[in-house]
């Protein structure tokens, strides 16, 4: 349970990378910009810190048992929980925008159809 929240915040922090990288490489391979919502918030970024800070929190108390760190610790997993319900919100709202307004093949229609193709064989 401790070290779910840390690798939560790694594998975000990754998935960020991954969307600078699309976005800085769309342009020669599309021709077109499409520029992530979650991306244009920072949300990877800043949540993977959050997400490791709480459970750099919760390793703390497993140590050392004080009231203070509780204190921190249950704020630091409650802040982790409304941060993931504002990722889950992001993305959801992301995915409608982009599937109400999309004409242009793009990454993530590129992607999909490159992986059932993998799949087809």
């Amino acid at each position: 349970r401790i070290a779910i929240q840390i690798m939560t915040g790694i594998l975000l922090h990754c998935l960020g990378l991954l969307w600078i990288y699309l976005l800085f490489t769309q342009t020669i391979a599309f021709e077109a910009i499409y520029i992530p919502l979650a991306l244009l918030t920072a949300y990877p970024f800043w949540s993977s810190l959050l997400f490791i800070f709480s459970g750099a929190f919760t390793v703390f108390l497993e140590k050392r048992r004080s009231p203070f760190l509780v204190s921190y610790t249950l704020g630091a997993n409650i802040i982790s929980a409304c941060i993931s319900v504002i990722g889950l919100l992001l993305l959801s709202t992301e995915f409608i925008i982009y599937s109400k307004s999309s004409k242009n093949s793009l990454w993530p229609h590129v992607m999909v159809n490159s992986f059932q193709n993998i799949c087809s064989y």
